[in-house]
């Protein structure tokens, strides 16, 4: 596919607004009180380069709930935090949930699920805008540099990224970015849909 239009970039940020913006909701009631923040979406064909750079760099450590997107779309979804942000989010989660005395601090399971509701919160929202089914696959959390998660910049083709960064606004804070990867094919489908 071919570059984008100014009318089909703007339609495609609308997309990942939608999905981001519910998804900082879920996020903000989950975590407790205080509100999430979501920057003005990015639409971006990158390469693997260029998608670590939008991530804060290839050394930087991260940890990142990862997704296949299933159904009418498909590609991945990423929720990264840097490694410290998500530990702050983590307690958040934990303390959000009032867990009783000697329960496990162990904050994996916790982010697990917050991911696993927002990412599913997301696509519901996006799946909904283009009336279309689109889920998440089972999550997975990895803490590594950003060059490990984005992989090796090989000659490949440029992938579609849309992504918006988001951040709480109240202490602790922590922020990250919600990161949708999507091929050729799902593009050209959502802009189909979109009338454009």
């Amino acid at each position: 596919m071919n570059g984008l239009t100014a009318r089909q970039e703007d339609a495609l940020r609308e997309v990942v607004h939608l999905g981001s913006a519910q998804a900082a909701t879920t996020l903000s009631k989950l975590t407790g009180a205080g509100g999430i923040l979501v920057d003005v979406p990015v639409v971006l064909q990158a390469n693997r380069w260029q998608l670590a750079w939008l991530l804060g760099g290839r050394d930087v450590t991260v940890a990142a709930v990862t997704f296949a997107i299933e159904g009418a779309l498909h590609g991945q979804l990423w929720w990264v935090l840097p490694a410290s942000d998500a530990k702050t989010m983590g307690q958040r989660l934990i303390d959000g949930a009032r867990l009783k005395p000697g329960s496990s601090s162990d904050i994996t399971p916790a982010i697990l699920e917050a991911g696993n509701i927002v990412a599913s919160v997301c696509l519901s929202a996006i799946g909904t805008f283009i009336h279309a089914q689109v889920t998440p696959s089972t999550p997975q959390l990895i803490e590594m540099p950003v060059a490990a998660l984005v992989g090796a910049p090989a000659q490949e083709p440029a992938r579609f990224v849309l992504s918006a960064a988001f951040t709480a606004t109240h202490a602790p804070q922590f922020s990250g970015r919600l990161v949708v990867l999507l091929d050729d094919e799902s593009v050209e489908l959502i802009l189909r849909r979109l009338g454009l």
